[in-house]
């Protein structure tokens, strides 16, 4: 995202639980808006952001927004937990006007592989019942509602899961950015207009940070969303 105007400029999350990720993107500088089918992820998300953010109750098969109503419109592991993938990204293409963010986690990585050992070994978690997708089967389902645009990806979190802690050794490799089918958390970002990308001058001052993990919240919006706010 880091080509994007963002001032007054408009961003909707589907799907944005307690607000990690909208505080976020305020800060980075967007009017943000977020939706969430979980009237308690909302109160949370109110209590994080105050009057930054305009929230609203819904689900994110139909949007309760104009067509072109937002800038930008994000889902962040949102797929993975959607019964009608197709649906959520047409709603998504709908009401944005620049470009929609959809980030997802790799079923091709090395966090993937563990993941799916310790299933087979009897071990539970929050992802037991995701929808874990590949680079090409994202660019698919984005191509099919939005036909051929310009689309970028990479991913983050090349290392197993126990690399990721901000002193670990693998930490220059985690924060690297990748082709998009190597680590853990990658994103596609789909162009709807050819206006030139631009970036403030102090949008990114800092450099990215790996943070602690968070056991996430359960979220109503047809998924429980793992709070990925670290990898960002």
């Amino acid at each position: 995202m880091a080509p994007w105007t963002r001032r007054q400029q408009k961003l909707l999350e589907v799907g944005c639980g307690p607000g990690r990720f909208l505080q976020f993107f305020w800060e980075s500088g967007f009017d943000v808006t977020g939706l969430d089918a979980s009237p308690a992820m909302l109160e949370l998300a109110r209590e994080r952001l105050e009057h930054r953010a305009d929230l609203h109750l819904g689900q994110a098969e139909h949007l309760p927004f104009r067509d072109k109503e937002f800038d930008v419109v994000a889902l962040l592991t949102l797929l993975e937990f959607c019964s009608d993938p197709d649906q959520v990204i047409s709603e998504a293409l709908r009401v944005a006007r620049k470009a929609i963010l959809v980030t997802f986690l790799n079923r091709h990585s090395l966090y993937a592989v563990a993941r799916r050992s310790s299933l087979r070994s009897g071990k539970k978690g929050f992802l037991d019942k995701a929808r874990w997708f590949s680079w090409w089967q994202i660019n698919s389902l984005i191509w099919k509602q939005a036909g051929s645009r310009p689309m970028h990806s990479r991913s983050v979190l090349i290392g197993p899961q126990r690399t990721w802690s901000a002193k670990s050794g693998w930490r220059k490799l985690n924060c690297r950015l990748w082709p998009p089918y190597l680590g853990a958390y990658a994103g596609v970002r789909c162009d709807l207009v050819g206006d030139t990308p631009l970036t403030p001058i102090m949008a990114w001052k800092e450099k990215a940070k790996l943070r602690p993990m968070e056991q996430p919240a359960s979220s109503g919006a047809n998924r429980s969303k793992p709070d990925n706010h670290q990898l960002l």
